[in-house]
């Protein structure tokens, strides 16, 4: 079976870094972007990292390599945290701080050989998963709107396809892959949310993932929207002379949704590092609304200073 057709979601003569940890979810995708390698002219780097969290992880390393030199056209690299030359900061659960590193090396090769695209492995399951995760931990809904086909660099051509699809696929084209312990450990949410959470809600109604994924993507066009009319609304409450000095009168008066996006854009342009919570926005509002004050720390590396009836952030 052709899923979707990678031909249509993967650019022709593109360099792309691929996520491989020898799961079915990878092995799945690179040999799929193997059978179309020639005919899309594709250059492919299957990135391997061993995060050594498990003692059997280094002969994984071991697996994929060898998986890999059955493709002579494509690179393998593999490396571990300490052979990576960065530091990740970490303020969540081990899972996230996984995720971080795995991001850093997919982005230090992308950087490296100039690549196109970072392809990842993530499925219609993923994505689900991913959305309690999110309202879990109180996302905000871009966050709910979870992953995106593409996504900067980083490309998701499986979100539409299920992770029984993958297997069956597999198991039809008796392809091995690798099964990581850790993916039943309960400390970890994802797997609670997998294998006790999502199981009860299909039991409850079988329509339940068909229609999780259809208000995924309403969300997202929603926040297609939001972002649309954020941008729309800086230029106009802009001061044309310098961008980003907003007008304060005409920024009070938004909605408070688009208030606090606004904000973010200014932030992020600013690369001010904060906390993105209610108590947060409602102090910058404060001082907007305060005629005395003309600047304000609002975090370490930050300020809000306002010039005559204009607001911009300066970073320290």
């Amino acid at each position: 079976m052709d899923y979707l057709g990678l031909e249509s979601t993967i650019p022709q003569n593109s360099t792309l870094i691929v996520g491989f940890s020898g799961g079915p979810d990878s092995v799945f995708l690179l040999t799929k972007l193997c059978k179309i390698q020639k005919s899309l002219n594709l250059k492919i780097i299957a990135a391997h990292l061993d995060h050594q969290w498990r003692a059997e992880s280094a002969k994984d390393a071991t697996w994929c390599k060898k998986f890999c030199s059955a493709y002579p056209n494509i690179t393998f690299i593999s490396s571990t945290p300490t052979e990576l030359n960065f530091t990740i900061k970490n303020n969540g659960s081990k899972e996230e701080l996984g995720r971080k590193i795995r991001r850093a090396f997919f982005e230090q090769l992308a950087y490296e050989y100039q690549a196109d695209h970072i392809v990842l492995a993530h499925h219609r399951n993923d994505q689900i998963e991913n959305f309690f995760i999110r309202l879990i931990r109180s996302s905000s809904t871009g966050g709910l709107a979870s992953m995106k086909p593409q996504d900067g660099l980083y490309l998701r051509p499986l979100l539409n396809i299920s992770k029984q699809e993958i297997l069956n696929w597999l198991e039809k084209n008796n392809i091995e892959f690798l099964t990581d312990s850790t993916n039943l450990d309960p400390a970890f949410l994802r797997n609670n949310i997998r294998h006790n959470f999502i199981p009860q809600l299909n039991q409850i109604d079988v329509r339940f993932e068909q229609n999780i994924i259809k208000a995924i993507k309403s969300l997202q066009e929603t926040e297609d929207f939001l972002k649309q009319q954020t941008s729309q609304t800086i230029q106009q409450i802009c001061d044309t002379k310098e961008n980003y000095k907003i007008n304060i009168d005409e920024f009070l008066k938004l909605h408070s949704v688009l208030q606090h996006r606004i904000l973010l854009h200014l932030l992020i342009k600013q690369n001010i590092s904060f906390i993105p919570t209610q108590s947060f926005f409602a102090e910058i509002t404060r001082f907007l609304h305060n005629k005395k004050s003309s600047s304000h720390q609002i975090s370490r590396l930050g300020l809000i200073i306002k010039e005559k009836n204009h607001f911009f952030f300066k970073s320290l």
